[in-house]
């Protein structure tokens, strides 16, 4: 594909032009570039998927009904505007809409040559129903390189209970999803069996995993809890699947973690050879106790960064597990520099950390990924 080809050569000139100070305004018009030919690649797919009925299958149309006024996702950017989180549990989850979709139209409204407070204006003009035409760009934007498939130690769909957080647990709605036990001792949830992209993730170590009364509203249900966080509560269709469920993760609780393993392993690598990250580029960040921002290449993946000293290091000297953290944006004045964000750990006694980036685009893309990478994890514990 055009676009594809786009990609590889902006971080092909990137890279080029990074450890050049006085290259910023080139690197910025690229950026611009970039961004043109990604509203030229929505607006083209809108066309063609027009004219064909849809058979190009590019562009979806998806329906996002709120509840209690809010949908469950955010935008980023301006012309065009592209969807930069999702919330769990929420029916923007439920609709099928994707992190990094392009949004093409609200409710018949073309928006790709709109603002960010014109887009949501118009989505939020009295109206409890969306319908969102996006062109789908997260399989373009993705790094290329693809991870050798581990088969799972078993998989299967089970009732997932819904909104943990709030009502008593017989009230809770039940959705169906595609679960997944993998070697790493991980258990992995999706939409449905053919997506590739988790909707969820847990560790499953130090886990508990029980029988659940008949009062939690399904049966053969059963709960995992860690004892500290809110507790995933899923259901198998007979007592036979719920059974093998139970005993394959209370062995998988009791193992040791390779997925932690596998990412301190990455630390002795080259960043080139993380394979599918979430995000990866330079950051400004700030050392600890203030001392000083320092320039660093980050390559993240499954919510653990990465800090190299360039592109071409050949080992990180440094890695952050953000499971549970929390990602802001910061003011000028608070942080002393411009397109500058924070990474708020869950506890106070975890480190808190803070990067700044070159450009606005650059701080949303950031922003972002790591929110698309923290949120994938079931926060259990």
């Amino acid at each position: 594909m055009l676009f594809s080809s786009v990609v590889k050569r902006k971080i092909y000139f990137t890279e080029l032009i990074t450890s050049n100070s006085s290259s910023d305004s080139l690197r910025r018009k690229l950026e611009d570039l970039l961004k043109l030919m990604l509203l030229v690649w929505a607006r083209e797919s809108h066309v063609i998927s027009k004219i064909t009925a849809g058979e190009r299958g590019v562009d979806k149309t998806i329906v996002v009904k709120s509840e209690s006024g809010e949908f469950g996702f955010r935008i980023h950017g301006s012309k065009p505007v592209v969807v930069a989180a999702i919330e769990p549990e929420t029916p923007a989850e439920s609709s099928g809409l994707e992190v990094g979709d392009i949004i093409i139209s609200v409710n018949g409204v073309e928006v790709l040559d709109k603002h960010h407070t014109e887009v949501v204006k118009i989505a939020h003009d009295g109206c409890e129903t969306l319908e969102l035409e996006v062109a789908r760009t997260i399989g373009v934007l993705m790094h290329e390189q693809q991870e050798p498939p581990s088969q799972p130690i078993f998989s299967g769909y089970l009732w997932r209970q819904s909104g943990q957080a709030k009502g008593a647990p017989n009230t809770k709605k039940w959705v169906r999803r595609w679960f997944s036990l993998r070697p790493d001792n991980c258990l992995y949830y999706y939409k449905t069996e053919d997506d590739n992209q988790p909707v969820g993730a847990m560790i499953m170590a130090k886990h508990t995993v029980d029988h659940c009364p008949p009062e939690v509203g399904k049966p053969y249900a059963f709960k995992i809890d860690s004892g500290e966080g809110i507790p995933l509560y899923v259901a198998a269709d007979t007592e036979e699947l719920s059974s093998r469920w139970i005993k394959l993760l209370k062995q998988a609780a009791t193992q040791g973690t390779p997925w932690l393993d596998n990412s301190a392993h990455n630390l002795y690598q080259p960043p080139c050879s993380i394979t599918r990250p979430d995000c990866f580029g330079y950051l400004l960040k700030l050392g600890s106790r203030w001392c000083g921002w320092s320039k660093r290449y980050c390559v993240l993946k499954d919510a653990c960064l990465y800090f190299y000293q360039d592109a071409n290091s050949k080992t990180a000297f440094g890695m952050a597990c953000l499971h549970g953290y929390k990602v802001s944006s910061m003011s000028t004045n608070a942080s002393g520099k411009k397109n500058s964000f924070e990474i708020i750990p869950p506890e106070t006694k975890l480190r808190h950390y803070y990067f700044c980036t070159e450009s606005e685009m650059d701080k949303k893309r950031w922003i972002s990924a790591l929110e698309y990478s923290i949120d994938r994890w079931i926060k259990s514990g």
